[in-house]
């Protein structure tokens, strides 16, 4: 089970550049996965910083991270026994539309989860200025995954949680990201984006924009229909702890916009 500590503070993020050290039998079943699951060829061995070390505290959490591949983490997250578990580190954004809906996106067909249904986001990656930034990698994320107008105008982008743990036992940094446009014009513009993607040749990374009403009835109905379908973080944050997380950003949101008025109900 994911353990999910919010804090409003950015997560620290310290690049050790040093790889993570695997044996080399380790590495063997790492490599022989590896070829089974990408015999079309279809996915790319690409760099992963997982973290090496954490420090949770209530100022700033601290994150050390070191090198590791996609190969290591695709096959650390289907280990059961956990021997060497890949703590890769992404950015995901808890994206809230101007009439109180949560934007949730569904993982294409041709990805490595299928149909899973998660925050937008990805993993950290270095800057160009070779930084580590967690919140212009959820803004890259968002901009890749859903289109470049989701990224623009926003009315609050700010952290709120990290997790750790869980079935991957990855570690996610969580934005909140308030939009000044409804779910109706986020659902044609994500439409947009995807006929654009098509005349390209670019294949889109989510096949499907769900829309939930940002109440906690809503939010636990759609995701006790979607078992099984679901990220390992959603349930744990938007249901064991949803007094916290809706607390947490009404607060963020009345600080940002303090016209507004309340934007959803608890049960």
């Amino acid at each position: 089970m994911p353990t999910i500590t919010f804090s409003q503070s950015e997560v620290l993020l310290r690049h050790t550049n040093l790889p993570l050290v695997l044996t080399s039998g380790y590495r063997r079943k790492v490599n022989d996965h590896w070829d089974r699951v990408n015999a079309g060829g279809q996915f790319f061995n690409g760099p992963v910083l997982a973290a090496s070390a954490i420090t949770e505290d209530d100022t700033h959490p601290r994150i050390e991270l070191a090198l590791t591949d996609y190969a290591h983490y695709l096959y650390a997250a289907h280990d059961p026994t956990h021997e060497f578990d890949c703590r890769a580190v992404f950015s995901a954004a808890i994206i809230l539309t101007s009439d109180n809906f949560l934007l949730l996106g569904e993982m294409a067909s041709h990805t490595s989860a299928p149909g899973q249904i998660q925050c937008p986001g990805g993993g950290i990656e270095l800057g160009d200025d070779r930084k580590l930034n967690a919140k212009a990698c959820c803004q890259r994320e968002v901009s890749e995954e859903l289109g470049p107008a989701f990224s623009r105008d926003l009315r609050l982008f700010q952290p709120i949680c990290f997790k750790t743990g869980g079935k991957h036992s990855t570690v996610g940094i969580f934005y909140a990201m308030a939009l000044d446009i409804g779910a109706e014009q986020a659902a044609q513009l994500f439409s947009d984006y995807q006929r654009a993607q098509g005349v390209t040749g670019e294949l889109p990374e989510f096949e499907r924009l769900h829309a939930v009403r940002f109440e906690f009835q809503h939010i636990r109905d759609f995701i006790k229909l979607s078992h099984g379908h679901l990220v390992d973080y959603l349930a744990p944050l938007l249901i064991d702890n949803w007094q916290e997380a809706s607390s947490a950003i009404l607060a963020l949101d009345r600080d940002h916009h303090p016209s507004s008025g309340t934007r959803t109900n608890s049960s």
